[in-house]
Order: C-alpha cells, then sequence, then structure tokens
C-alpha cells in the first residue's frame, strides 16, 4: 500500500510537471492571426511560406516581446471570433481600427493610415461616396472587411452584398450586378486595370475611417502598452524602414503614379 501511494505521488508530480512545461511553452509562443490573401502585406511565398509587411512586423514584435511567433492562417470574417476563443493571441492582418471592431476587441495605436475608395460600373448614377446611401445602389463588398463595415454604418439605405472572395465582389461590378466596390485605393485602381472598359476608379477617399492597428483582447493592457512601445520604436530604429524597403517601393510607387498618398 505504501508503494502504491509513493507510485502515486510520482505519477502526479511528473503529470505537473508535463502540465507546468506545457504551459510554459504556450507562453513563449506569440500567435498571429492574419488572411495570407492580400500581398504585399500578408501572403505566401512560392513555398507556401507566410510572408509579406505583416509577417515581417510579427516576427519583430515576437522578437521584442522574447516571443517565438506562430502565423495562423485565418478567413478574415473568422479573425476576431478566433482572437475571442483564444485561438490566436492578436490580429496583424491589415485591419482598419473602428468602432464596431473596438466594441469587441482592443487596439494598438495605428500604425499605418487607411483609406477606401470605390470601384464603379461605367453606367452607375454613383459619382461619388455622396450618392450610396440610396436604396436603389447596390454596394458590392468582400466580407468582414472595413470596406463592409463602411457601407453598413454609411450607407444603410443601399442594398449590401457581402461576398467571400474579393474577385467575385469586384466581378459583380465589372458585370453590373453592382454599382460599387469598396476596397483600399491601389487596389481600386488595379481592379479598374482589369476591366477598363466597364468600370471606373472613384479615387475620392470615403469619410469617417481610421488607420490600421494590431488587435488583442480586451483588457491586455499591459500587451496593448509593450505593443504600442514597439510600434513607437519601429518607426525611428529602421524596422519599417526594412519591411518598407523589402516589400514596399513598389507599391508607393504606384500610389505615386496615381497620385495617392501613402504612409507606413
Amino acid at each position: 500500500m505504501k508503494k502504491l501511494s509513493i507510485l502515486m505521488l510520482v505519477l502526479l508530480l511528473v503529470l505537473t510537471m508535463i502540465s507546468c512545461s506545457s504551459e510554459s511553452e504556450e507562453d513563449t509562443i506569440l500567435r498571429v492571426g492574419m488572411e495570407l490573401k492580400y500581398p504585399p502585406f500578408e501572403t505566401i511565398d512560392v513555398d507556401g511560406n507566410p510572408e509579406g509587411v505583416s509577417v515581417r512586423m510579427a516576427e519583430a514584435l515576437g522578437k521584442h516581446l522574447g516571443m517565438e511567433v506562430e502565423i495562423v492562417d485565418t478567413a478574415y470574417p473568422s479573425l476576431i471570433p478566433a482572437l475571442e476563443s483564444g485561438n490566436i493571441d492578436i490580429i496583424i492582418s491589415s485591419m482598419t481600427i473602428n468602432e464596431k471592431r473596438m466594441e469587441v476587441v482592443d487596439f494598438s495605436d495605428p500604425y499605418t493610415t487607411s483609406q477606401l475608395m470605390l470601384l464603379a460600373h461605367k453606367d452607375s448614377k454613383v459619382k461619388s461616396y455622396t450618392d450610396l446611401n440610396d436604396p436603389d445602389v447596390i454596394i458590392s463588398c468582400k466580407t468582414g472587411t472595413i470596406g463592409a463595415l463602411w457601407a453598413a454604418a454609411n450607407a444603410p439605405e443601399a442594398q449590401i452584398k457581402n461576398i467571400d472572395e474579393e474577385a467575385s465582389a469586384v466581378l459583380e461590378v465589372a458585370q453590373g450586378n453592382a454599382d460599387v466596390f469598396i476596397y483600399d485605393p491601389l487596389s481600386i485602381v488595379n481592379h479598374q486595370k482589369n476591366f477598363p472598359e466597364s468600370t471606373v476608379a472613384i479615387l475620392e477617399p470615403l469619410p469617417n475611417t481610421k488607420g490600421w492597428g494590431i488587435a488583442m483582447r480586451k483588457g491586455e493592457d499591459d500587451l496593448r502598452e509593450k505593443i504600442n512601445a514597439w510600434l513607437k520604436d519601429a518607426k525611428t530604429d529602421g524596422t519599417f524602414d526594412t519591411i518598407r524597403e523589402e516589400y514596399l517601393k513598389d507599391k508607393i510607387k504606384e500610389f505615386e503614379e496615381n497620385g495617392l498618398e501613402f504612409f507606413f
């Protein structure tokens, strides 16, 4: 009986050590959620590995925090639910800060500006964002993006089509099934080039938008302070300069060629 008790005690100690080791290992891993479908910010390389601006940001942040980074490829509409459920620790996925999202998650300071513009069908009566809030207007949006949230908040009278894939949402406009598609300026310019005969780019910034931020669970104030401190340093210590040089030279050039401003 005494031997059995000793054996049970040893087993309990081993299980406790395994549990502590597992928890300790989890504490050193930063799981960063992003949708790897938005080059050059979040994408994959030729070997299928995570690549882009947000990936490099995550790696630099992990180094600053002394944590190993795990990139978790997550569909954009599922990013905030994944954060809330604990499947990821933070989101770095070109996510615009807005009031609706701030109801459920906290954000870092913005690390870049975020403008929205319109791709319109050539025969649409929409000539400006001021024409959007109309029951006869059909707005095509990529599900879960700031474009979809902006449309819901600022054009509630319009008919809003939320579509999972960006290409499909654009095609709705190109084929005349929707009046406009709402997205970032350079994507709008490039989509218009793909459908030059049926679409026009309305390069007028939509109001009521904020910059991109890093999202985290509500109440993680210590983490937010550490991230904000890192963002402040990254803008002056060469971190952002290196990322900009590696991934954004061509994008910045395209913005300049189209008379657009780019901030990162």
